[in-house]
């Protein structure tokens, strides 16, 4: 069929995407508004208590969240773009044990570089916009505050299926598979769709004083997805990604060793940051290769429209 996005000018189904976006953007407020709105009162005051209820309550908002805002939007783009929806966005059937295992390699290989980078970001100054980021800093620190207090393996279970398995599904299907293909098939650049996507990314995260970072994980995720056309990789890299910071705070209340770890005395190391980044840059040089050997098997002519 003709009808589908796909086949249409890149423009018109660039625009469709933004239209699904913003509609499920307006819904999702509209649902936190409604539903959740009274535990806003508890970021903004930072004496208020934090009882069970609100907790759960944050939960069930972060978990509409992810559906709402980014899955539905992504399957809906899908859905109207080609009949093959799910492998269009990029859930294909097939996926490589070895570059799983490279996947997850690259993501613990370049964990010094962005460390380095959160460090960087630290310590800029914002000049005017300072006061303002710093509120809105507190308030996302105070959320994460409240989210991440864990008292069992349970509350640890939910929280790796709430903050890491479920964002990086739907973050992934929305950068990666929807807005960074519709940007590739606009522009017929490459790194302008991954630049832009990952800028996007960063940006609808709101800390700007982790932004420097965010984008360049956004980046590592649009070019493994660019050269793999897969997004089981990089959800693979997202969830762990997410995973290890659950993990470090679930952990760190646990262990006083964790706990200077996983803390801001840490520094990384400038040589650190740099072979970190070259053995990252040399696993996704393996990760291309390898991909090379199984992208003809899952982009047929039909939906050759990715490679620009």
């Amino acid at each position: 069929m003709k009808t589908y996005l796909k086949y249409q000018p890149p423009a018109v189904q660039f625009l469709a995407f933004l239209g699904l976006a913003g509609g499920f953007l307006i819904l999702n407020s509209a649902v936190s508004t409604f539903f959740f709105g009274d535990i806003a009162g508890v970021l903004l005051n930072k004496s208020a208590v934090v009882s069970p209820d609100v907790i759960d309550k944050f939960k069930w908002a972060q978990l509409a969240g992810s559906i709402i805002s980014f899955i539905l939007p992504s399957l809906f783009f899908g859905y109207y773009s080609s009949p093959k929806s799910l492998p269009y966005i990029g859930i294909q059937k097939d996926a490589s044990i070895i570059l799983f295992g490279a996947a997850f390699l690259l993501l613990c290989t370049i964990q010094p570089f962005i460390g380095w980078l959160g460090e960087i970001n630290g310590k800029i100054n914002f000049g005017g916009l300072q006061k303002s980021l710093l509120e809105m800093e507190a308030m996302y620190n105070r959320a994460l505050q409240v989210f991440l207090q864990m008292k069992n393996f349970g509350d640890l279970l939910i929280n790796l299926f709430i903050m890491a398995l479920l964002p990086a599904i739907g973050e992934e299907l929305f950068f990666r598979g929807s807005l960074q293909k519709a940007l590739l098939r606009i522009s017929h650049r490459p790194w302008l769709a991954i630049v832009v996507s990952s800028v996007v990314f960063a940006l609808l995260h709101g800390t700007f004083f982790k932004i420097l970072p965010i984008f360049t994980l956004g980046l590592i995720l649009g070019v493994v997805y660019y050269v793999t056309r897969n997004l089981w990789y990089t959800i693979l890299i997202h969830f762990l990604n997410n995973a290890f910071a659950v993990l470090s705070v679930y952990y760190a209340n646990r262990s006083e060793t964790i706990k200077k770890l996983a803390g801001d005395d840490y520094s990384v190391p400038l040589y650190g940051a740099f072979v970190s980044l070259i053995i990252g840059i040399g696993i996704i040089y393996f990760i291309k290769k390898k991909s090379d050997e199984v992208l003809p098997s899952i982009v047929t002519s039909d939906d050759n429209d990715y490679i620009a």
